[in-house]
């Protein structure tokens, strides 16, 4: 038998794994940006978009700083008035709403809410806080009825990985400056602190998809020379007076220590919180479930959870 290419790692991920070694020879955390972002499109290329039925979308562009921002809506048949602010993972610094197509589609599809992804600007080209202001006014648009989808009830932020990070930063800030609050928060393997010290950054140091090298060349592509405030690690943030959260980690990833000990703050904060650990999975669990059903199910028992949340 063939040995697993990852201790630990489910059989269902060893063929995806042995592909994604494949697809990135060399360290990822040397590549450059380009090719990184242009590798990683093609990957994601490779699985085709299955549309969910009676699923449509929606594009528009938003101004921000005189930057043009996309938006796409996944909307549901038979959608009801609450929406999610999606923002999508990729360190910062890779990613787009194409990447994410399929996972926002099968979001909206699974739970009924108009799912909005954001391509909010990348790093290092723009660093922090761009990416952060855009998805605020992503959410302000959408509070404020100003987007094609007219009048929003409930907005939920939703993201992974540093999608994560940015989802619960939206929700700081929407707290702190006094806007309209998040409604809930659904974070997949959120990352949440720069100094990346966590025993899961030693214990998983060489995951497949996502190393610990790879995250900390993330954290320095996004933040720069900036010291990081507590909205870009919100790890070390006042986490009093968020809304119900939904964190959904992987075992055999460098960032699942660090979504448990964000669970435990939240719950220590006395905030409503569910927390699932997908055992034998890996970060970027979200991209492989169409060949991985353990994959499938881990999402599948994330958003079953979700729509028990769902205010009628």
């Amino acid at each position: 038998m063939t040995a697993a290419p990852y201790p630990g790692l489910h059989p269902e991920l060893w063929e995806i794994v042995r592909g994604l070694d494949t697809a990135f020879p060399e360290p990822q955390e040397s590549l450059p940006v380009g090719v990184f972002r242009d590798r990683l499109e093609e990957l994601a290329a490779k699985t085709p978009m299955i549309p969910p039925n009676g699923l449509e979308t929606l594009d528009w562009v938003m101004e921000v700083a005189k930057r043009p921002v996309r938006l796409r809506a996944y909307l549901p048949e038979g959608a009801g008035p609450d929406a999610m602010l999606y923002m999508h993972g990729g360190g910062w610094m890779l990613g787009s709403i194409e990447g994410h197509d399929q996972v926002c589609a099968d979001l909206a599809a699974e739970t009924g809410l108009r799912v909005v992804s954001i391509d909010y600007a990348l790093s290092p080209e723009h660093r922090y806080p761009v990416a952060l202001e855009e998805c605020l006014a992503a959410l302000a648009a959408l509070r404020g009825g100003r987007t094609p989808l007219g009048p929003v009830r409930d907005i939920w932020a939703g993201g992974d990985s540093a999608g994560g990070n940015l989802a619960l930063a939206t929700a700081l800030r929407a707290r702190d400056d006094r806007l309209a609050p998040v409604a809930g928060l659904f974070l997949v393997y959120p990352c949440t602190d720069p100094d990346c010290s966590f025993p899961s950054y030693t214990d998983h140091a060489d995951a497949p998809f996502l190393s610990a090298a790879l995250m900390r060349r993330f954290w320095a592509e996004y933040l720069g020379d900036q010291a990081p405030d507590a909205y870009a690690a919100p790890a070390r943030a006042n986490l009093n007076g968020l809304p119900p959260a939904l964190i959904l980690t992987a075992a055999l990833d460098p960032l699942v220590d660090e979504g448990e000990a964000l669970a435990n703050a939240l719950n220590a904060a006395g905030r409503d919180v569910w927390h699932h650990r997908a055992e034998g999975l890996i970060h970027g669990l979200l991209r492989f479930r169409a060949k991985a059903p353990i994959a499938q199910r881990a999402f599948a028992h994330a958003t079953d959870a979700l729509k028990s949340r769902l205010r009628q």
